[in-house]
């Protein structure tokens, strides 16, 4: 069962291609196109939510696929081993990897790297392979890997691949290739953020980051190119959530936080992060958390090096609101397929 925050169909067109009968055009391959449709299910903005907004994924993502694989498996059983055992196969099998690069990483907090679904046809038009992924107990949208690429590394390193299954049927045709390849996948994404300072400098004082969760830095502790901190967080979870992590998971009649603490970086006095100067080399960190009733407690620890970094002098909050769960649509055409 989707969440009822499933707010808007996102298609996303990766090539010279028609999107719809009744609308037609034509794209060069790279261009990206966005049409949207109110969902029946979506729920009624609550307060401070503008019924108006959207994402629009033309400004933050570009696809593309990057290779795509066949095999074949039979099996035949030994009738003096197995008497019933019937010949399985040929079967064949194709997969394809796509990758997801992110242009503007504003809004998103992540993506399902499973595709909920998976459609391709033939040089004919014909459908070769149709699978929808089966409802889950839990949605986990995995933080995107180009967030982390240091500063001056080439963009291949900002790549997010995907990878589409392609069982075809025993009896069909082998494709010449691939007139139409699409998939679906849900992201995560937020309406607005906000970033809230306070001082690198331990304190016996708890300070209110958002209404229902507080902080109270136990440790920070600055060296010649060093720093080290211990920050205890305290959080009601029905408010706002605590998100520092590769991954979110929701249930599946679970809505995504109203608020929630992002990130956290370490400045230096010219306002600058220690971590992006020293292309994110030599640094460590880490959350640990428990809680009872929704009442949460979690630590976030830190450490880092850098000679010519600067200082830390500023720890700073990322906070999003506001959250939001969209499916994207993919759609590719005219994939070659393998030869053997």
């Amino acid at each position: 069962m989707r969440s009822g925050i499933l707010a808007s169909l996102i298609v996303v067109v990766l090539c010279a291609c028609v999107i719809a009968t009744e609308r037609p055009a034509q794209f060069s391959r790279g261009d990206i196109l966005i049409a949207s449709s109110g969902d029946p299910n979506a729920v009624v903005p609550s307060a401070g939510e503008d019924p108006n907004w959207t994402w629009d994924p033309t400004e933050h993502l570009a696809a593309d696929w990057e290779s795509i694989s066949v095999s074949m498996s039979s099996r035949l059983y030994n009738p003096a081993v197995q008497p019933n055992g019937a010949a399985q196969g040929p079967q064949w099998s194709m997969s394809l990897v796509g990758i997801v690069d992110i242009i503007d990483p504003n809004g998103l907090i992540g993506w399902t790297t499973t595709p909920t679904s998976v459609l391709a046809l033939d040089q004919d038009g014909n459908v070769v392979t149709s699978s929808t992924a089966n409802d889950s107990m839990v949605r986990r949208y995995q933080q995107p890997g180009s967030w982390s690429v240091p500063a001056g590394f080439p963009s291949m390193f900002s790549m997010n691949h995907v990878y589409l299954n392609l069982p075809i049927d025993p009896n069909a045709t082998y494709p010449d290739l691939f007139s139409r390849v699409e998939w679906t996948m849900n992201v995560l994404v937020v309406e607005r953020s906000e970033t809230v300072d306070i001082p690198f400098k331990a304190s016996e004082t708890w300070v209110e980051l958002i209404p229902g969760m507080e902080v109270l830095v136990e440790q920070a502790t600055v060296e010649e190119g060093k720093y080290q901190y211990r920050i205890k967080a305290q959080y009601d979870s029905t408010k706002v959530d605590y998100l520092m992590s590769a991954s979110v998971h929701l249930w599946r009649d679970e809505m995504p936080p109203a608020a929630a603490v992002l990130k956290l970086e370490v400045l230096n006095a010219e306002g600058q992060s220690v971590r992006d100067l020293s292309n994110g080399g030599g640094f460590a960190s880490g959350v640990g958390g428990s809680g009872v009733n929704g009442q949460m407690t979690v630590t976030a620890t830190g450490s880092g090096s850098c000679t010519a970094c600067g200082a830390a002098a500023t720890l700073r909050y990322t906070l999003v609101f506001n959250m939001h769960e969209l499916e994207a649509h993919f759609v590719m055409k005219n994939i070659p397929v393998p030869e053997f």
